[in-house]
């Protein structure tokens, strides 16, 4: 009986014993699968836009987010996530050459440059995120790296490939003075303008020609189907650009009067919806009054490093452009309420291809003269006394003695009212 019941109680213990060393178990399985993908202790791996392989054979792969194959890498590399810990930092340059010697890939996101590298042949790093300067090791490991990427390579293998050319960037001898009307060229900073041109060679030929760019000067090749051109007119001296994988970066040093031209071809690896723009303006320069209306209210104004100022009531004052009130003005004059005459008018600051030159006077009151002749107090949105605007004079293109007169807020870019003009 008494070996019965110890018997009783051992088999109690074996199981309870079993139990638990299997619960511990599961529970560690549990942990390790709860820590996959983790890159802190509240988030993890992102989603990437776009995903960019660099293969065994040295060309680069793009994996657009509407291909499969990106859900199946980015799964691979999901569970291959964990142990994430704060390693080594190291400079963009330090992170170009492990990119140069070996395979990798890369987690690329459209407007944000906090990638993710997963290093395919390095010993002792696994996973880098990229800072703001630089990169920092996650993970010190991958696992099963072979396995990886012998499943990347398959399913790249016949996707096009790229090449990774970072040579292709001039800055041109010749200066210009104004930005091309009839190229569309967008404003990024204050004072620096750029064209991206994507898969059109007949877009670049025609940016050429009217920047007037003379045969000397060594224009690079386009090709593209491969490659990306960045056109930059910058007031700014151009000193530096970095391109790497999620981004270019722009230096820029002094002010100057004329505008610098740059040009940049990049490969598609590159991306180029995320561009930064670093000033180091050492020598501020203050161009004098620029105002030369004879008005009897006209406002003395000046740029300062790429900037327009006026003082209104002693107080140096920020304004808006001139040609950014000819844009606000372009729109306005869109409105129905301007079409008082028997024909339809269609009124233009520059003309319909800004190709005129700009007619804005700066004013901070109504002259007696822009009152009675230029001014419509049914037009009148709100008060133009001790104010600084912009009376902008639009033509009718349809009848040149037909003009329109919209005064545009130069602090805030709000239309003050209108006014119209026929001989």
């Amino acid at each position: 009986m008494k070996k019965f019941i110890v018997c009783i109680l051992l088999s109690v213990i074996i199981s309870c014993i079993i139990y638990y060393i299997f619960k511990i178990e599961i529970n560690l399985e549990k942990n390790e699968i709860d820590t996959f993908g983790k890159i802190s202790e509240d988030s993890e791996l992102p989603i990437p836009n776009r995903i960019v392989y660099k293969r065994q054979n040295g060309k680069y792969v793009i994996i657009d987010s509407d291909s499969p194959e990106l859900q199946y890498i980015y799964n691979e590399l999901y569970r291959r996530t964990s142990n994430i810990t704060e390693g080594k930092i190291f400079t963009e340059e330090e992170i170009s050459k492990m990119q140069d010697k070996g395979c990798f890939i890369e987690f690329d996101y459209n407007r944000i440059s906090k990638n993710f590298i997963f290093m395919l042949e390095e010993t002792e790093i696994g996973i880098i995120k990229r800072l703001e300067d630089g990169g920092q090791v996650i993970a010190t490991n991958l696992e099963d790296k072979e396995n990886l990427i012998q499943k990347v390579e398959n399913w790249t293998k016949d996707m096009k490939y790229y090449d990774f050319n970072q040579d292709k960037n001039i800055t041109l001898d010749k200066k210009i003075e104004d930005i091309p009307n009839y190229i569309e060229f967008k404003e990024v900073q204050q004072g620096i303008y750029q064209k991206i041109i994507d898969y059109n060679e007949y877009d670049f030929q025609e940016a050429i020609e009217t920047l007037e760019i003379e045969s000397s000067e060594e224009i690079p090749s386009f090709n593209p189907n491969r490659e990306t051109v960045v056109i930059t007119l910058s007031r700014y001296e151009i000193k530096n650009i970095k391109q790497s994988i999620g981004n270019i970066k722009y230096e820029f040093g002094n002010y100057q009067d004329e505008f610098f031209v740059n040009i940049l071809v990049v490969s598609k690896v590159v991306n180029t919806n995320c561009i930064y723009y670093e000033i180091n303006n050492t020598e501020p320069v203050i161009t004098e009054n620029l105002n030369n209306s004879n008005d009897e209210y006209a406002a003395k104004y000046y740029m300062e490093e790429g900037k327009y100022y006026s003082e209104l009531n002693n107080q140096k004052v920020e304004i808006i452009s001139d040609e950014k009130a000819c844009d606000i003005a372009d729109m306005e004059a869109k409105n129905s309420k301007y079409q008082y005459q028997p024909w339809k008018s269609e009124f233009y600051s520059r003309g319909y291809d800004k190709k005129d030159s700009i007619s804005a006077e700066l004013i901070s009151n109504l002259s007696s003269i822009s009152k009675f002749s230029h001014w419509n107090e049914e037009w009148k949105v709100s008060d133009y006394k001790n104010k600084l605007m912009w009376k902008v004079r639009l033509f009718d293109q349809n009848d040149p003695l037909t003009s329109l007169y919209i005064y545009v807020d130069a602090i805030n870019g709000k239309i003050i009212g209108a006014g119209a003009s026929s001989d």
